[in-house]
């Protein structure tokens, strides 16, 4: 079912993803709403049902929720793909007919360990291209940097990834 419903996504991806960089919004307090309205910039593909607010577990206790960024997301992208996502607000289904137009979507706090990563997993999920898992790789590589720990959980990084991507095409032989 979940292979079925990944294909079907297949072309929509790249327009969903579009459609969320021409997303505007801005909280109105200093407290989480429950609901944002945001302005939508692009209407050729479907609306985005949450609004994640994304911060550090990592943040002292006191200050937990002082740096939070928002990131609009369709929820059946996230669903399909992860197993730890919080139980998701059933949104009202927003139509937007002009750019430009408001709609408003549920905030759900998505509390993880590295929030600065989170465009560029949020970008791979869209679009299933690895450039955007690279980004470290690469500018480690352009900094120079020779620090042994960086470069082992690189390492084990990849052999994740590439264990998980030869699992989920069927062909584990590749892992060996």
């Amino acid at each position: 079912m979940i292979d079925y419903i990944c294909d079907g996504l297949e072309c929509l991806r790249p327009d969903m993803l579009r459609v969320l960089a021409g997303i505007k919004a801005e909280p109105v307090s200093n407290v989480l709403p429950r609901e944002l309205s945001i302005i939508v910039n692009d209407v050729l593909s479907d609306m985005p049902t949450h609004m994640f607010a994304v911060f550090s577990s990592h943040q002292p206790a006191p200050a937990r929720c002082c740096h939070v960024t928002l990131f609009p997301a369709h929820n059946l992208i996230f669903a399909i793909h992860c197993a730890n996502l919080p139980v998701l607000p059933t949104p009202t289904p927003a139509i937007a007919e002009c750019a430009g137009q408001e709609i408003k979507v549920p905030v759900v706090p998505l509390c993880i360990p590295a929030p600065e990563i989170f465009p560029q997993l949020s970008a791979f999920l869209y679009t299933k291209c690895i450039d955007h898992l690279l980004g470290t790789w690469r500018n480690t590589i352009a900094l120079g940097i020779a620090d042994e720990r960086l470069w082992c959980t690189l390492d084990t990084a990849w052999e994740v990834l590439f264990t998980s991507l030869a699992i989920s095409t069927g062909k584990p032989s590749l892992t060996s």
